[in-house]
C-alpha cells in the first residue's frame, strides 16, 4: 500500500484523493482533489461547466488531529458556470464556503465545547483559545442562521442573572420538548414584548396552550396580551418560596425576640420548617410539633404551610377554591403579618394559581435548565460578552442540535 492511499485512510477520506504531502510544524499539509461528485454550484449543487482561470490561488483548510499532528488541506477551487447562476467557485464539499475550517472540525469542536471549558477544548484540538473562541462562535451563529421556533405548545418564562450589578436573561422555555428557545436582555416588558410580538407569528401566538412564570406582572402582561388561547398558570416552585420565606420571616421575628436561653429551642429549625411532609423523618415531626408548647407562633405558622400544600393535589376546581378560601381566612386570622402579606398577594393573584389543577404546568423543568446555565457560567468564569453566554446557551440547551445540523457523512463517528 502506498503512503497516499495509507494516510487516505488513516484521515477517513471519502471522495477526496491525496496527491501530495510534507510536515511542518507539527502540522500534515495535505495536497487533495476531487475524486468524484466535483464542478457543482454552491447554491443548487447542480454540476456547471468549468471555465478556464487564473485569479483563484490554492486555500486550506484545518481538519482534525491525527495522532501528533494537525491535518491541513490545500486546494485550488475551480470556477464554473452553472445554467442558472452563472458564473462563480465550485462548491467545496468539505467545508462551508466561508469557513477555513472542515465540517469535521466544526463538528469535533461543538460537541467537546458542549462539555468543555474552552480553554481545554483548544488544548485538545491544538489551537489558541483566542483563535478557538472566535471559530466557535461563527460556527455557532452560522448553523442556527435562519432557524426558526417550531411546536411551540407550552412555555415556559423565568430570568437568570449573567453578570453582578442586576443585570439578567429572559429565557423562554419550550416545557414540552425540555429546551430554551429563545434568549432576550434584560427583564423589562419590552424584552419579552419584542419575543412575542416580533419573533412570534400571530398563528404560533395561537398556538400555544399553556405557559408558566412567576409572579412577575411583567410576564403576566405580556402572555394575557399575546396569548390569548394560552392558560396562564403561577409556577407552583415560586409560591410555595414566596410561603416559605414568610414563614421564615416569622423565625426570624421570634428570634430576635427570644431571650438568649430560648434561643437554643429556635436553632437548627430553619431547613426543618421547610421540609415537605413526605420527606420528613417521625424524629422531625416530633421535633415540630415541641413548638407546640415552646413557640405557638412559628408552629402556627409551620402548620399553615403544611396545609397548603394540600391544595396542588385537588382535581376539581370548585373544592380547590373552596380550600383556599377557608385557608386564607385561617392565615388571616393568625395574626402573623408576614403570613397576612403572602395572603394579600395570593388573593391577587387566586385565578392565575386554580389554573394549575387543570392544567398542571410547573416551571419545574424551566428550574433544571437554569441549574445548566449557572453551570455554563461558572465553567467559563463568567462572560465579558453577553452574545457569547448566548451562544453557549444555545449550543447546550438550545432547542437545535448545532452540531447535528453539520452532514452526516462529515461528522466523526467516534467522538
Amino acid at each position: 500500500m502506498s503512503a497516499l492511499k495509507l494516510l487516505r485512510k488513516l484521515a477517513g477520506f471519502k471522495g477526496l484523493t491525496i496527491t501530495g504531502f510534507c510536515f511542518s510544524g507539527g502540522r500534515l499539509h495535505l495536497q487533495v482533489k476531487l475524486s468524484r461528485c466535483g464542478c457543482r454550484c454552491q447554491q443548487c449543487g447542480r454540476r456547471g461547466t468549468i471555465i478556464t482561470s487564473s485569479t483563484h490561488d490554492s486555500r486550506q483548510w484545518e481538519d482534525i488531529r491525527l495522532g501528533a499532528w494537525v491535518l491541513i488541506l490545500h486546494y485550488m477551487p475551480r470556477e464554473i458556470h452553472c445554467l442558472t447562476h452563472g458564473r462563480g467557485q465550485e462548491q467545496i464539499p468539505w467545508a462551508h464556503p466561508k469557513s477555513r475550517v472542515t465540517y469535521r472540525h466544526d463538528y469535533q469542536l461543538l460537541r467537546l465545547s458542549q462539555q468543555m471549558t474552552q480553554s481545554q477544548v483548544a488544548k485538545l484540538l491544538g489551537v489558541p483559545p483566542s483563535t478557538l473562541s472566535g471559530r466557535l462562535h461563527r460556527a455557532i451563529e452560522r448553523y442556527r442562521d435562519g432557524h426558526e421556533i417550531e411546536n411551540l405548545h407550552y412555555i415556559g418564562i423565568d430570568e437568570v442573572s449573567y453578570c453582578k450589578g442586576h443585570k439578567y436573561l429572559t429565557i423562554v422555555y419550550d416545557l414540552e420538548r425540555s429546551v430554551v428557545v429563545w434568549i432576550g436582555i434584560g427583564k423589562a416588558r419590552k424584552t419579552i414584548d419584542h419575543f412575542f410580538g416580533e419573533v412570534l407569528e400571530e398563528w404560533q401566538l395561537d398556538e400555544i396552550k399553556g405557559a408558566c412564570c412567576d409572579m412577575s406582572d411583567t410576564f403576566i402582561g405580556a402572555i394575557e396580551d399575546f396569548c390569548p388561547n394560552a392558560v396562564l398558570v403561577l409556577d407552583r416552585f415560586h409560591v410555595m418560596k414566596a410561603l416559605n420565606e414568610a414563614l421564615d420571616e416569622v423565625r426570624k421575628e421570634q428570634w430576635r425576640n427570644a431571650p438568649k436561653e430560648g434561643r437554643k429551642a429556635l436553632k437548627g429549625l430553619r431547613w426543618l420548617l421547610f421540609k415537605h411532609a413526605g420527606n420528613r423523618t417521625k424524629k422531625d415531626t416530633r421535633d415540630l410539633n415541641t413548638l407546640q408548647k415552646s413557640n405557638r407562633r412559628i408552629y402556627r405558622a409551620w402548620v399553615l404551610k403544611d396545609e397548603f400544600n394540600r391544595f396542588w393535589e385537588y382535581t376539581y376546581e370548585a373544592s380547590a377554591a373552596s380550600f383556599l378560601k377557608n385557608w386564607t381566612k385561617s392565615a388571616l386570622l393568625s395574626r402573623l403579618e408576614p403570613i397576612r402579606k403572602f395572603v394579600r398577594t395570593l388573593r391577587g393573584h387566586q385565578h392565575r394559581i386554580i389554573t394549575f389543577i387543570k392544567c398542571p404546568l410547573t416551571n419545574a423543568i424551566a428550574e433544571g435548565l437554569n441549574r445548566m446555565i449557572r453551570q455554563i457560567r461558572n465553567r467559563a468564569s463568567g462572560f465579558r460578552n453577553v452574545e457569547c453566554f448566548k451562544d453557549l446557551i444555545y449550543l447546550t440547551v438550545g432547542d437545535l442540535d448545532i452540531a447535528g445540523e453539520i452532514p452526516e457523512d462529515q461528522q466523526l463517528v467516534w467522538l
